[in-house]
């Protein structure tokens, strides 16, 4: 688990879990984000209580002790050491175990599913495969073993990644060209997203811009696509209603044969502040808790 010291620290270097970021393939985050928070423009998002972050550190001894047991081999204690490239001093990373015996380390996962992961094959999904080769060119390891436990199937698998040379030099080729050309030369990444935008702009320019023919024709599709979303949830909500109608009180439709088709259960209630009445009977101390937020931009599609 990283405390504040390290997390800054982190903000100084390109790491392991800024690697997918830089080359495209994280599903979490951005280049234009992490150059935001690179610069200090924008503050790293505290997930730290979230509980699949608490989740993943807590069994994080667990899974690498299950990898002992099905693979036979022993680690190294773990240390909060942050590791430094020997060249490129910008490079650096917090393994997870280094495995005795060899130039090798361990790099511990947790993950509900067992979607993108290989089955007796040694498939790793992007993101952690440019996370360990990253760890591998900063510390000089030939392999990493990659051990995740799935939970919703209680099963552990693990994976070898071997030190691949031109992948390596293709990353820190996309690393350094970030590094030095997008953080330490203060320049923004080429947004991709429309949060990359609204990241980027927090005001508008009131003056219209003149869009080309294939901005132009991709409105007009998005006009399209939004007609046919709000066909389609029509369609939705009067599938809902027939089957909800028939089955009245019954929580659970099973075809002919046994098999459950939809359930349709009680939630249990959700309690909720009542912020109307609390404002109504305390308005001076609601006054002192109300934050504005940002502007928002919202988009229109004239005709619709």
């Amino acid at each position: 688990m990283l405390n504040e010291e390290m997390l800054e620290k982190r903000l100084n270097c390109v790491t392991g879990s800024d690697a997918a970021v830089i080359c495209g393939l994280s599903p979490y985050k951005s280049k234009v984000k992490l150059w935001l928070e690179k610069t200090r423009r924008a503050e790293q998002e505290d997930i730290s209580n979230a509980g699949y972050i608490k989740f993943g550190n807590f069994m994080e001894d667990g899974v690498a002790k299950w990898f002992e047991a099905e693979s036979g081999k022993e680690l190294h204690e773990k240390t909060s050491e942050m590791l430094i490239h020997h060249e490129h001093e910008w490079m650096a990373g917090n393994i997870d175990f280094r495995i005795k015996g060899e130039n090798a380390i361990l790099e511990c996962k947790t993950a509900a599913y067992t979607e993108g992961w290989g089955d007796g094959e040694n498939i790793i999904p992007n993101h952690y495969l440019m996370q360990v080769a990253h760890y591998c060119a900063v510390g000089g390891f030939d392999k990493a073993y990659i051990a995740v436990v799935f939970t919703m199937s209680r099963e552990m698998r693990w994976y070898e990644y071997n030190r691949n040379k031109e992948l390596e030099d293709k990353l820190i080729k996309l690393e350094k060209d970030f590094w030095f050309n997008n953080v330490k030369d203060d320049i923004a990444p080429e947004p991709e997203t429309e949060n990359d935008i609204l990241d980027l702009y927090k005001k508008t320019v009131s003056d219209p811009v003149v869009g080309e023919e294939e901005i132009i024709e991709a409105a007009y599709e998005l006009k399209n696509i939004k007609a046919q979303k709000r066909e389609l949830e029509v369609k939705e909500q009067e599938k809902r209603d027939k089957i909800t109608t028939f089955m009245k009180d019954y929580d659970t439709l099973v075809d002919a044969s046994g098999q459950v088709v939809i359930t349709w259960k009680m939630a249990r209630p959700t309690e909720r502040f009542d912020t109307k009445t609390f404002s109504i009977e305390n308005p001076s101390v609601y006054k002192q808790y109300i934050k504005v937020g940002e502007p928002t931009r919202r988009m229109l599609i004239k005709g619709e």
